[in-house]
């Protein structure tokens, strides 16, 4: 891949680019989705270290709705351009423009530095906040940040290339974990025909769902609570408790995989002991039954009597007993609105999506609504919120226009759960058949990576290779785990990585197995 990269056609950019793109003005007819147009606010020359030159192009893009948020938008433009770009995903409820010049996100990786186009947008609202959801209140800016601003962007990175180098993009690839996994799904579901490569860390895929799970989590540990009457949330696990447990749960499966290094990889092995580790830290800490019951919202997740108009009924739960850390913040008295900083993790997520996404009523409670068996005004908003905000999991023109796509899952991510990344590949291979999805789709779950960290890998050289050459890198790929500074190899699901023998920071130490105890998946699918 190295040599390969050597060997890419280089284009330069004209001579008077900057005056031309200066002026430059992007008709709204050459954009997917309604648009007022768009244009340039600013160039400017830039050098990345003292080594890459290249043209930052600032720019917005006009909304229908005089009284939405425009797009705000940035371009980097390579001297020397290998005929390919990237767009960066977002994080969050975004508001803000990624940063584009820095390594990629779980990457060392820098685009520009290898002659890439790099481009981003802030998902059409402007905030200092990014757990803001207030932007929601405007239908325009809500649809934009949905989904719709990324084909907005699109348009206008191959307006302003054409206009810099005289000629389009060969690829368009796009990077995002998150918010930006779930524009990444979007990319290749709703937009399949506009990317070739697509990358997909920790993704925000089942969006309705997933903040339902936060506002069950809320209740579990706050419900209780009453300021004159109970001032107690009797679901709150202190966080010394919390790590202790984690420290617990390391201590039991840490050697599982072969080696003492503090990493649970043997995921398998570690949850079919979930019972007797759950009697375990219950008489060692004393846990109530409500205490237990947060445990059990966080580790199982939860099932619902109704389904989404995807079909969709459950949202499962996180590796919160095989070495994950349970986010449930400092403080035991519920913020109105909860707050991040003092509870738990997705609470403030949940509570804004609910009041501006799903509700529309700023005076939403959280807590006080039964998500179980909603009544039937709840139980609409529901619905219609998936049927708008859900990721529609068809990869129907992606895969006919020959789109490639890498999805990534952590073991330890306590943002989105594993598992339910793991339920939906499952559903894919069902839907597509195994050769079609290998075909299409290639999918890692690794250990000690976290939310969108804890690793570090070049997904984009392996996904150029696969989307240029037509085939997926024959090598053994290997991770740097940000843990330990070592390397470990891929494991494609449902592999899981073991030593064998040697330095355990060399990748080649390692082998991925795919040992996995009899009936596993029929006890925890």
């Amino acid at each position: 891949m190295k040599e390969k990269e050597c060997l890419l056609k280089r284009v330069s950019l004209s001579g008077d680019a900057r005056s031309v793109l200066k002026d430059l003005v992007i008709p709204p007819e050459i954009l997917k989705e309604q648009t007022k147009g768009g244009r340039v606010t600013d160039v400017c020359e830039k050098s990345k270290e003292g080594r890459t030159t290249y043209l930052e192009v600032t720019g917005v893009i006009d909304p229908v709705d005089s009284t939405a948020p425009y797009i705000g938008w940035k371009i980097l433009l390579p001297g020397q351009w290998n005929l390919r770009s990237v767009q960066i995903g977002g994080g969050a409820n975004n508001g803000s423009v990624p940063s584009l010049d820095g390594a990629m996100l779980m990457s060392n990786y820098r685009p520009i530095e290898h002659g890439y186009v790099v481009f981003g947008d802030d998902s059409g609202h402007q905030s200092e906040d990014p757990m803001s959801a207030e932007f929601a209140a405007n239908e325009e800016s809500l649809q934009n940040y949905i989904r719709q601003h990324l084909i907005k962007m699109n348009g206008v990175m191959h307006a302003v290339v054409k206009a810099a180098y005289g000629v389009d993009a060969e690829k368009v690839y796009f990077a995002g974990g998150s918010a930006g996994g779930r524009e990444a799904l979007e990319c290749a579901c709703s937009y399949g025909k506009d990317y070739d490569g697509i990358f997909c860390a920790d993704p925000v895929s089942n969006f309705v769902l997933l903040r339902m799970w936060g506002a069950l989590l809320s209740k579990a540990v706050y419900d209780s609570y009453d300021e004159k009457n109970h001032p107690h949330s009797d679901g709150f696990i202190d966080e010394k408790t919390v790590e202790a447990i984690r420290n617990d749960a390391i201590e039991m499966y840490d050697e599982l995989d072969g080696v003492k290094d503090g990493i649970v990889s043997n995921i398998y092995a570690a949850r079919m002991n979930r019972e007797v580790f759950l009697q375990k830290i219950r008489e060692k800490y004393h846990l109530t039954d409500a205490q237990m019951q947060t445990i059990q919202v966080y580790e199982d997740g939860f099932h619902l009597d109704y389904a989404m108009p995807n079909g969709e009924n459950r949202y499962h739960g996180y590796c919160a007993l095989e070495g994950g850390v349970m986010d449930l913040g400092p403080d035991p008295v519920p913020r109105e609105p909860l707050d991040t900083k003092y509870n738990v993790h997705h609470g403030d997520r949940s509570d804004g999506v609910f009041k501006y996404f799903i509700t529309k009523d700023k005076n939403w409670k959280l807590i006080d609504h039964d998500y179980y068996k909603p009544d039937e005004k709840l139980y609409q908003m529901l619905m219609e919120a998936s049927r708008q905000y859900d990721v529609s999991m068809d990869f129907d023109e992606f895969i006919v226009h020959g789109g490639k796509l890498i999805l990534f899952t952590s073991w330890n991510d306590m943002s989105i759960s594993p598992w339910q990344i793991i339920d939906q590949y499952q559903k894919l291979v069902k839907k597509y058949g195994p050769k079609k999805t290998d075909g299409f789709l290639k999918f890692y779950c690794m250990p000690s990576a976290t939310h969108c960290n804890g690793i570090r890998i070049d997904y984009l050289e392996w996904l150029d290779f696969w989307c240029t050459e037509g085939k997926y890198p024959s090598e053994t790929l290997y991770g740097i785990i940000d843990k330990t500074g070592g390397e470990m190899p891929m494991a494609s699901f449902p592999g899981w990585v073991k030593y064998k023998n040697g330095d355990p920071m060399k990748g080649t130490s390692y082998e991925v197995s795919y040992e996995i105890p009899e009936g596993f998946f029929d006890k925890f699918a």
